[in-house]
């Protein structure tokens, strides 16, 4: 948690499961590179910035990932596995806050543009429709914020615990309908029926995910440099 972010993806492409190591940092963030072909790999959207598979098109499909806290999380799955510690890792093992001030010469020497309109470390949740990106400050407390939103011309609805650092965002746009969302700190719909923070109703029905999760502004903007601040 020490970059206070996570993504996920999918490592199977075309049949293939790619495997990768660290290969050093771009735009302040770790790079990827794939053990199959040395192509270099973002962690940020799975696209690909040089190597054999460079141009191709090939990218990583990124996946729904629940950002929490550890209370928050064992609270909900207390059967949850933890990797066992390591000893031999022991002295690359800290604490550490999500959202940290502070970024080192390291990282900031790979920056190509910092983008100054929040402060580098502030803590996001990042919505990327492909049409469109907008940041969501997470520096607010309090519980549950859900939040009904169009980014790009795509309808949407936002789910933040701020105190648990977990956002995540859905297509509003349901089996042709655009469901409306009370925005209050339930994550319930305008005909009365919940919803579960991974997006599916107790009727069976699921919210097709869209491009989102929680990171430091640097990164987001530097990956996105035309997003837009929600409320700005």
């Amino acid at each position: 948690m020490i970059c206070s972010s996570g993504v996920g993806f999918d490592p199977v492409i075309d049949g293939h499961r790619y495997q990768f190591d660290v290969a050093g940092l771009y735009d302040g963030l770790f790079v990827m590179k794939d053990r199959t072909t040395g192509s270099i790999w973002t962690h940020f959207d799975g696209t690909i910035l040089t190597g054999p598979l460079a141009g191709t098109g090939t990218a990583l499909a990124i996946q729904p990932l629940f950002h929490r806290r550890w209370k928050d999380w064992v609270a909900e799955h207390p059967d949850t596995l933890v990797m066992a510690w390591n000893d031999a890792y022991a002295d690359s093992y800290w604490n550490t806050r999500p959202g940290e001030p502070g970024l080192g010469r390291q990282f900031l020497d790979t920056i190509r543009s910092l983008d100054d309109r929040l402060p580098e470390n502030e803590l996001v949740l990042g919505v990327d429709t492909g049409t469109g990106s907008r940041a969501y400050v997470l520096s607010d407390d309090g519980g549950l914020v859900v939040m009904a939103d169009e980014v790009g011309g795509v309808p949407i609805v936002v789910v933040m615990e701020p105190d648990s650092v977990f956002g995540i965002a859905f297509a509003a746009t349901l089996d042709g309908e655009v469901l409306v969302f009370d925005t209050d700190d339930a994550f319930v719909d305008a005909s009365g029926t919940a919803w579960n923070l991974d997006g599916s109703s107790d009727d069976g029905r699921q919210l097709t995910f869209v491009t989102s999760f929680v990171t430091e502004w640097y990164g987001w903007a530097a990956y996105h440099p035309d997003t837009d601040i929600a409320g700005s």
